[in-house]
């Protein structure tokens, strides 16, 4: 009994509960068992317990009407005692019930002594999923006091023997581009910083000044690789310490740690990342950067950030990352006659976690590049490298398919809009979702360009083009219940093919029809409603929808990523709160919502 009491410290509305109100549970609650059918609280009854379910199904029913689903941790009766009124529904049970049962005079006094724990029964699902994110933040924060000092994370160090000359080892360290010197002296390391260069500046004359160990800090202070990174913040913040030399066992330094770089990785470690990026000079270092951007998306999402930010960062990041391995890979001569894109998921700046590689090439009118296959291996395979899977649909710029010339790509235009197949529509889709990240950016502007002035002349593409939304079902049937039938998926849910294709594709049609340029997914809601066709509420429905299915996804995909099983786009409904099956709920019938209202807007039901 105890121990399982001890499991809902982790669950709300329990977790909001100190030691004390858990004593008085464990001093009243009882444990009950109900067999099937079994009516615990009828219409129009004022319950006398408040129910925690630990193991089967329990329905709500208006008379004939199935309202809603209780499982696994799931509660009820609160409202009905708090309020001191008759049920609106009946309770029964649909599967073996064993369950909690706290009496309500012990329930109202936790609720009278806990006004948060009382407020909970009346807050709204998004309310609720804001106090969940901030639950799990707060469990989950420990694990980033436990990161310690490894070489990722450290910057190169500048290093010069204490007999240099001053104006040797200034230059010396510009030509490496470092923020500070380390001395080596006969006994231990001193270290130079810019205010020891201003010392320099205003008295080397006076003073004499001409070798290095005439203006170091020594001895310096210092920590050993391993040291937990949260011990390391205090000191350097404790301190007023910018720069710390960090040494390995046998006290040589392996490294600088700074501290913004220190205070980034606290924070989300975007900084870090995109100092690594821009300053890399070869590949290993871009791809070890590169590695860095999934535990800034679990440092994100364990502090509550919204999906589509996460996903805006990530864009960024990976943006940067791309444009570093155009300039570090293809030979200059590429640069200036062609364009590198990103498609799919890439292109609409929404892949979070690495799903896969989405790019092609644009080749200027003319330009044939030579040794176009080595080259082009080569930026797969360090994408590879990185961690990014190949495409199944191999949309990558080692498919001529997506690495040719402005001509062919105008050729596939025009047959996609004038007679398309199912693979010219993917494909569409595909290319419309384009954003160009390097190179010579106006040739694929050009294109994009050509591409919108092709739909303006052929607008009875358009309908075929939206048709795709009706390839999936909802994963949502008959009286709210999810439809689970993916073989090898049992309670799960592919919420890519059940909702997430359809928003995402709704939006694009509607997009390719108003001229919108955009590729980004929100931004396309948000242009639509500037210019009038969808309203604000409409538009603020779709983004909310939107925000619950990323987060519900990406929670799932990075708790795959540490089990380290394969990601994709299923969610285990077993695993959801009653919460978050409830919000999902409300999401996948705002898709189908909107599903409806871009079938009608198309005419679908007219297309063959």
């Amino acid at each position: 009994m105890i121990a399982l009491l001890n499991n809902l410290k982790t669950y709300l509305p329990f977790s909001l509960l100190d030691n004390k109100a858990f004593k008085r549970i464990e001093e009243s609650a009882q444990i009950a068992y109900y067999p099937e059918n079994t009516v615990l609280i009828e219409e129009n009854e004022i319950p006398s317990t408040f129910f925690l379910i630990i193991k089967g199904i329990v329905e709500s029913k208006d008379g004939e009407e199935l309202i809603d689903i209780y499982h696994n941790d799931d509660v009820f009766g609160g409202i009905e005692l708090i309020k001191n009124q008759p049920s609106a529904y009946q309770y029964k049970v649909n599967e073996e019930l064993i369950c909690y049962e706290i009496p309500k005079e012990v329930f109202l006094e936790l609720c009278q002594k806990n006004s948060e724990f009382k407020n909970y029964f009346f807050s709204s699902i998004v309310e609720r999923m804001d106090m969940l994110k901030e639950r799990k933040e707060s469990a989950k924060m420990a694990d980033m006091m436990l990161t310690r000092v490894d070489d990722s994370i450290l910057h190169s160090a500048c290093i010069v023997d204490h007999t240099m000359p001053i104006i040797d080892a200034i230059t010396k360290m510009e030509n490496e581009s470092a923020v500070a010197l380390l001395v080596k002296n006969e006994s231990g390391y001193g270290i130079v910083t810019d205010a020891d260069l201003r010392e320099y500046i205003l008295h080397h004359e006076e003073k004499n000044l001409t070798i290095i160990s005439q203006i170091q800090t020594y001895p310096i202070i210092s920590v050993t690789e391993g040291e937990l990174l949260f011990n390391v913040l205090l000191l350097m913040t404790g301190r007023s310490i910018k720069h710390l030399p960090v040494l390995n066992a046998e006290e040589e330094v392996i490294g600088l740690l700074e501290l913004i770089d220190l205070l980034s990785h606290f924070a989300n470690q975007s900084h870090i990342i995109h100092v690594q990026i821009e300053k890399a000079t070869d590949l290993q270092s871009v791809i070890d950067a590169s590695k860095r951007i999934d535990t800034m998306i679990k440092t994100l999402h364990l502090k509550g950030v919204k999906s589509r930010y996460i996903a805006r960062l990530v864009s960024e990041m990976h943006k940067k990352m791309y444009a570093k391995l155009f300039e570090l890979i293809f030979p200059h001569e590429w640069h200036d006659r062609c364009t590198l894109i990103l498609l799919g998921s890439e292109g609409r700046g929404e892949q979070i976690l690495k799903t896969d590689q989405d790019n092609g090439l644009i080749f200027e009118e003319g330009f044939e590049p030579k040794d176009q296959v080595e080259i082009t291996l080569k930026f797969t395979e360090t994408l590879d490298a990185i961690g990014f899977p190949r495409c199944k649909g191999n949309v990558m710029v080692i498919n001529p398919k997506w690495a040719k010339s402005t001509t062919k790509y105008k050729e596939d235009i025009r047959r996609w809009i004038t007679s398309p197949g199912n693979d010219d529509l993917m494909d569409m889709a595909i290319f419309f979702d384009t954003f160009a990240v390097a190179g010579k950016i106006s040739i694929f502007k050009d294109l994009r360009d050509f591409l919108m002035e092709q739909i303006k002349q052929h607008k009875a593409f358009l309908p075929h083009f939206a048709r795709s939304i009706e390839s999936f079902e909802s994963p949502l049937g008959l009286f709210s219940r999810f439809v689970s039938s993916d073989k090898g998926h049992k309670d799960e849910i592919d919420i890519k093919k059940g909702a997430l294709f359809a928003l995402i594709h709704g939006v694009r049609a509607l997009a390719l029809e108003h001229g919108i340029h955009k590729t980004n997914t929100t931004e396309r809601i948000k242009a639509l409603n500037d210019i009038g066709y969808m309203s604000k509420e409409d538009a603020g429905d779709l983004l909310e929808t939107l925000e619950v299915i990323n987060t519900l996804r990406l929670h799932s995909q990075l708790e795959k990523l540490e089990k380290e099983k394969e990601i994709d786009n299923y969610i285990c409904l077993s695993t959801l709160s009653k919460l978050e099956r409830d919000t999902l709920k409300e999401a996948l019938k705002t898709v189908e919502e909107f599903k409806k209202v871009v079938s009608y807007h198309f005419h679908l039901s007219m297309v063959g």
